[in-house]
């Protein structure tokens, strides 16, 4: 029996989780209107009229390049950039703690802090005893074993400010989420989700119509989650407006100093706040903790 779109609209609409089959027809359709209003739904249900940002600094792991103290304007300092050792890590989290003061930060990947010989149940408790509160990223597709990375991240009292994907999966985009919201009804520890791969083949690039697809699966079945993020330094304007339209309801990485030279209107935080207005919601800029500043 085919699948019945509108059936499906009522189970998103009570909260119900859809079947594999439904999900297959979603996943596998060349309705992209539908499956963005459906997603859009659960978007506005969860989240209301309005969408955030964060202003970021970003530091390398070079110190001598960081500036004087953080941007007034910046919402979070982040570093992702991962020491090959333990005492190198440490040192480094409390040398941003020092530096950041006041604004909140996040540092390391996950993936690269299991690759140290000490393990992460011995390297994340040291993190956090050095001032580290947040690691910055957890790439889904290079973790090994997810579960227990995330779980020896809760165990240390550790936050995660995203977890993501690495590169675009070969497998079943379904499948994916599947897996992300099945960690997350075990751990509860995953707050925000960006789908779209860091890394782009240059040589195989995503489509537009593939990445809001992902986009909205992500809203769709990834229960639990309560933010789907797209990056705007990796994406750009046009992508992230119409993700905002397609599930998504925060903008990662909006630059923390804005290049005035072509007039205010032109900054990329007008630039920001447009295209969340155009995508018919209001715009609310956030910090690291995901308080409104």
């Amino acid at each position: 029996m085919p699948v019945s779109f509108e059936d499906v609209a009522a189970k998103v609409e009570a909260g119900l989780r859809l079947e594999d089959e439904e999900i297959e027809a979603l996943a596998s359709g060349r309705d992209i209107i539908t499956l963005g209003k459906l997603a859009d739904a659960v978007r506005r249900k969860m989240h209301g009229a309005t969408a955030t940002y964060v202003r970021v600094c970003d530091l390398e792991a070079d110190r001598q390049t960081w500036p004087a103290g953080p941007p007034a304007t910046a919402g979070e300092v982040r570093l992702f950039h991962t020491p090959a050792t333990l005492a190198g890590a440490t040192e480094l989290a409390t040398a941003i703690r020092d530096w950041a003061a006041t604004v909140p930060f996040s540092a390391f990947c996950l993936f690269e802090l299991s690759k140290l010989p000490d393990g992460l149940p011995v390297v994340l408790p040291a993190l956090k005893a050095a001032g580290l509160e947040v690691i910055a990223q957890a790439p889904l597709d290079r973790l090994k074993a997810p579960e227990r990375a995330l779980e020896a991240l809760n165990d240390a009292g550790l936050q995660l400010a995203r977890l993501t994907i690495d590169e675009t999966p070969l497998r079943a985009w379904p499948d994916v989420c599947r897996e992300v919201a099945a960690h997350q009804r075990r751990l509860q520890s995953i707050r925000v989700f960006a789908p779209l791969a860091r890394k782009v083949d240059t040589t195989q690039p995503t489509t537009g119509y593939g990445d809001v697809k992902r986009v909205a699966l992500a809203r769709l079945l990834t229960d639990g989650v309560d933010t789907i993020q797209v990056d705007w330094q990796l994406y750009g304007p046009k992508l992230a407006q119409v993700a905002l339209m397609f599930g998504a309801d925060d903008i990662d990485s909006v630059a923390a100093v804005d290049d005035e030279a072509l007039g205010r209107r032109r900054s990329s935080i007008e630039e920001v706040r447009r295209n969340i207005e155009a995508a018919s919601l209001t715009p609310v800029e956030r910090n690291g903790r995901f308080a409104p500043v």
